[in-house]
């Protein structure tokens, strides 16, 4: 295979704190389990965000239901779980008919549909894993309210939400999807003023680094050996045919490696280069105002949201109902993630950056006036109530969709990464299937089972599955995506983009 020389993508040093590393894990932040690295595993997993967290679960408690023992190895780059999944918006919101014409026109109804109930059952697999393990992550279910702001983004998602719910109506009636015309109605109903057509579907919230942390305890508690400040820099074939991973201190052998890096991937698979961008975001914490507390008017805010101000210009924020077992006590700060338009046009400062060692040019001012500018009878300080402000580094696909499967030119190597800012509602099913294709690789001496990888195929939507085609694509859609494209007037097919991309 060529080898592409590039820099390191590695996380930075001393990166901007977020609100959800105010509560971090000391005792595994920066823990190895053992002093020396292993030389040899069945597994490598590197990356340690919830990716690599719910891989490692799964990985487990399969082994475990099979009697088997397994022995699995994380490594981070630096401390763990300090990156996306630390800095993202802790919002599992679901795109449920937004660009389904455009999926629908270029790879068939079916496939289109199947994007969108993939993403819809990701709720009740969170909710699942926490009730079973009795996670404290301040998981919280509700509704979500997409509120646009322009004529004619609401007249595309109107038009996509009636072409689903004709082709698809059982799935579109079982999702709960519901579209308001009726702007006045849509605004008592949400507290957001100004937009012009909106639309309401289950969604949920959830401290992402909580549930990551708690899920990588999980695996240790079953044998998994954990080191951090430890990046993965090279992979190479052994002559015995298993792979050889080399750190900064030492290499380690393993049949299988699973490969959870999303924005950093490049750094120890080069030819990631050109197909998972580095795209820096930004988020905050704010306090609620007097007037949005328990006891006020219009008092606490009960949805999520997405507000859709234009092309690649989309803010969402989820209302945080308290922390621990019990909601409603506690810190109830409410997470906004977004402000893209005040940078976008500086293609510079978001696009191939991984510094979120600094706060994105004009959000920090953006936010401060947010919440005064569209929630009614919001009474905050001359700040906008805001906490914390961060950056934080995504992973964005080329063509905007995850790359999830075995490597096409190195067998037994998983990718499970490029969420493209939208890997809260994916990453549930994208590793459950994931998972399974790898542990019917490690039970075998050859190939992978024609049953197993069948059923890997039909799990995931077909778009996401890392084929040879996508791995050697010339096509980057990222900035039509977002509205800074060559092209003046970017088709429909980005309108799938812009709903996902909003999420840091």
């Amino acid at each position: 295979m060529t080898r592409i020389d590039t820099p390191p993508c590695l996380p930075v040093a001393n990166r901007l704190e977020s609100f959800w590393l105010t509560e971090r894990d000391t005792e595994l932040q920066y823990a190895r389990t053992s002093q020396e690295i292993p030389h040899d595993a069945d597994v490598v997993i590197v990356g340690s965000g919830l990716s690599g967290a719910m891989m490692s679960y799964h990985l487990h408690k399969d082994a475990e239901a099979a009697g088997r023992g397994l022995r699995v190895v994380m490594l981070e780059a630096d401390e763990v779980c300090g990156s996306a999944t630390a800095r993202n918006g802790g919002h599992c919101k679901p795109v449920t008919f937004i660009g389904y014409r455009a999926e629908a026109s270029k790879r068939g109804p079916e496939v289109a549909n199947h994007l969108l109930t993939f993403e819809e059952a990701a709720l009740g697999q969170y909710a699942a894993i926490v009730e079973a393990e009795k996670i404290e992550c301040d998981m919280h279910v509700t509704r979500a309210c997409d509120v646009f702001y322009r004529e004619d983004d609401a007249e595309s998602a109107r038009s996509d939400w009636e072409a689903r719910r004709a082709a698809f109506p059982a799935d579109v009636q079982q999702g709960d999807v519901r579209i308001y015309d009726d702007a006045a109605e849509f605004e008592q109903l949400t507290g957001v003023q100004g937009g012009v057509f909106g639309a309401s579907y289950p969604a949920g919230h959830l401290w992402p680094y909580k549930l990551a942390t708690s899920l990588i305890r999980i695996s240790m508690s079953h044998g998994m050996n954990l080191q951090s400040r430890t990046p993965a820099t090279e992979l190479s074939r052994a002559p015995d045919g298993r792979w050889i991973v080399a750190t900064p201190r030492g290499d380690i052998l393993a049949k299988s490696v699973v490969v959870t890096t999303n924005a950093y991937t490049s750094s120890f698979l080069p030819e990631f280069k050109p197909l998972i961008i580095p795209v820096r975001g930004t988020a905050c914490s704010i306090t609620p105002a007097p007037s949005h507390l328990p006891g006020s008017v219009p008092g606490p805010i009960k949805y999520t949201y997405g507000f859709r101000h234009g092309p690649g210009e989309v803010d969402y924020m989820i209302p945080r109902q308290g922390r621990g077992l019990v909601p409603g006590q506690g810190d109830r700060s409410i997470i906004l993630g977004g402000a893209k338009g005040c940078f976008l046009h500086d293609i510079d400062q978001w696009y191939d950056n991984i510094n979120d060692d600094v706060e994105m040019p004009g959000a920090r001012a953006y936010f401060e006036g947010f919440m005064d500018k569209y929630f009614v009878g919001w009474n905050g300080n001359a700040r906008g109530n805001v906490d914390h402000v961060w950056s934080g580094v995504l992973g964005y696909s080329s063509d905007l969709l995850p790359y999830v499967g075995e490597h096409p030119d190195r067998p037994g190597v998983f990718i499970c990464a490029g969420f493209t800012g939208h890997g809260m509602p994916r990453i549930p099913g994208c590793t459950r299937a994931l998972s399974s294709l790898a542990r019917a690789f490690l039970d075998t001496t050859e190939t992978i089972p024609k049953h197993s990888r069948a059923a890997f195929d039909a799990a995931l939507p077909k778009p996401y599955l890392l084929s040879r085609e996508r791995l050697e694509s010339k096509e980057n859609r990222i900035k039509d995506a977002m509205g800074q494209g060559a092209a003046t007037k970017p088709d429909e097919a980005t309108m799938l983009a812009r709903a996902m991309e909003a999420k840091l």
